[in-house]
């Protein structure tokens, strides 16, 4: 990177990310999503969860900026731990008060490319790698910055909504399909096996090791508060697990809403309303526990047709984030983008 794309407004300081920066880093998210989006959607148990993700080195991924009264008021994490890391993902906060907010920006998107490109050294040289950055659809002082820098809009994510209008209706379970609770001690292994045979056949995935997969997915679902092993519920034919959906207690923007972070049946099972049966089950769990609302996330062009099951099912668009890609070498494409080049 050019020197002056990385030069600071006077007074400013940047440094790496260390345990004692998490508060801020926290209050600092928190205040840019109520900015963006009227709500603050993390917690600290989450964010810890993150920044002690096997593999993940916020010391090395994480760029924070200081003002001259020691305000953190920017921030950036580089995500490469997919093996390989054909697309490095990035996330930016800059505090939307700050007058130099958009030099900052430029600033950490710039050392964000320059991190980045140290995944070419675990890629094999004929596959492409691009960076992928997300933002609040509502900021538009990112995408713009995003689309000098030579960065393309290609997908929009939605956050989805279920709002409780009394009892949920009860699922209609197919013929020879059953419903049984995930055990821990037996059905782990198993669960992520599915999971990730399930989102093989979503844009951006890209197949790595079982083992590095596994502990990254017990850590991240297993290992925070919003866990509850009731709250996976396991669709059956016989003894054969067919399809999952794997909730937490609640969403992290609001405790009154349950949260559903994983939902899907393996491809000789679809088809059958299953999908929508695990869908409605959750919502009455929810309704159950006193929960007005539940919440999950989705490809707005998911590969499998979901938005069109959740909007069946009564869900709404309640918040948008987009995703920039910009291509740091040329290559054979090795994540999914359609059915046709799934594993």
């Amino acid at each position: 990177m050019a020197e002056k794309e990385l030069k600071l407004p006077k007074g400013f300081k940047a440094q790496s990310a260390g345990e004692g920066d998490i508060k801020n880093v926290l209050n600092l998210k928190n205040k840019v999503s109520r900015h963006y989006q009227g709500v603050e959607d993390y917690s600290l148990g989450k964010l810890r969860n993150e920044w002690e993700t096997p593999g993940f080195a916020p010391e090395q991924s994480v760029r924070l900026i200081f003002s001259q009264r020691g305000e953190l008021v920017g921030e950036l994490e580089v995500w490469d731990l997919s093996q390989p890391p054909v697309h490095p993902w990035l996330w930016m906060d800059v505090d939307p008060e700050c007058k130099e907010a958009q030099t900052l920006r430029k600033y950490l998107l710039s050392w964000g490319e320059e991190r980045s490109c140290q995944a070419l050294e675990k890629v094999d040289p004929g596959v492409r790698v691009s960076m992928r950055i997300s933002a609040f659809h509502e900021n538009q002082e990112a995408a713009e910055l995003f689309e000098r820098k030579g960065f393309d809009l290609i997908r929009h994510f939605f956050q989805m909504r279920y709002e409780m209008e009394g009892r949920p209706q009860d699922p209609e379970w197919p013929e020879g399909i059953s419903l049984r609770r995930f055990d821990p001690k037996k059905d782990a292994e198993e669960v992520y096996r599915i999971d990730d045979e399930v989102f093989s056949d979503h844009f951006g995935y890209v197949e790595e090791p079982f083992e590095e997969g596994y502990r990254r997915f017990m850590h991240h679902m297993t290992e925070q508060e919003t866990y509850d092993p009731d709250l996976w519920f396991l669709a059956v034919e016989g003894d054969e697990i067919v399809g999952i959906c794997l909730c937490r207690k609640w969403s992290a923007e609001d405790r009154n809403a349950g949260y559903i972070s994983s939902l899907g049946v393996r491809r000789p099972w679809r088809r059958r309303g299953i999908a929508l049966a695990l869908l409605r089950h959750a919502f009455v769990m929810f309704y159950e526990r006193g929960k007005s609302k539940v919440d999950l996330g989705v490809d707005a062009k998911n590969l499998t047709g979901a938005m069109r099951l959740y909007q069946e099912a009564g869900m709404r668009i309640h918040h948008q984030y987009d995703l920039y890609e910009k291509e740091i070498r040329p290559g054979e494409e090795i994540s999914v983008t359609d059915l046709d080049n799934r594993s």
